[in-house]
């Protein structure tokens, strides 16, 4: 993807004045442009880099959902808000080859919605079982 417009690279909006941003989600933001686009879309994978803006910022803003990966540390729990806005950057550093840039994101606990699947999954077993026994 190529940047026709000029974004600066230290100028981001506020996360809730950004449209699609989900603010119930960890999410990464850096501004819009050729190399920003490559580290992030390295990054993100599998996630979607999308683009964005809001009012003075059109198209000039680039967020995705913070990956799995780099959320959750080597035993499987959620990494630290900074450790893990941290590892987006140095990520995108990398393999973007951007060495200034401003950014910005959040962590969000996103285990309570699948806690959620999971018991609605228990509770539909559970008639399941019911319902064939009632059968049997």
């Amino acid at each position: 993807m190529s940047v026709n417009r000029t974004c600066s690279h230290d100028a981001l909006p506020d996360l809730k004045a950004i449209p699609g941003l989900p603010m119930d989600r960890s999410v990464w933001v850096i501004p819009n442009w050729n190399e920003s686009f490559v580290g992030m879309t390295a990054c993100c994978a599998p996630n979607e880099v999308h683009v964005s803006g809001g009012p003075g910022f059109e198209e000039c803003v680039l967020w995705c959902l913070i990956p799995d990966s780099v959320l959750k540390d080597k035993d499987g729990k959620k990494g630290e808000t900074g450790e893990v806005l941290s590892a987006m950057r140095q990520c995108v550093m990398e393999k973007g080859g951007v060495q200034s840039f401003i950014s910005g994101g959040q962590v969000k606990d996103n285990a309570a919605s699948s806690n959620i699947g999971r018991t609605k999954l228990l509770g539909v077993g559970v008639w399941v079982l019911l319902a064939v026994g009632l059968l049997a």
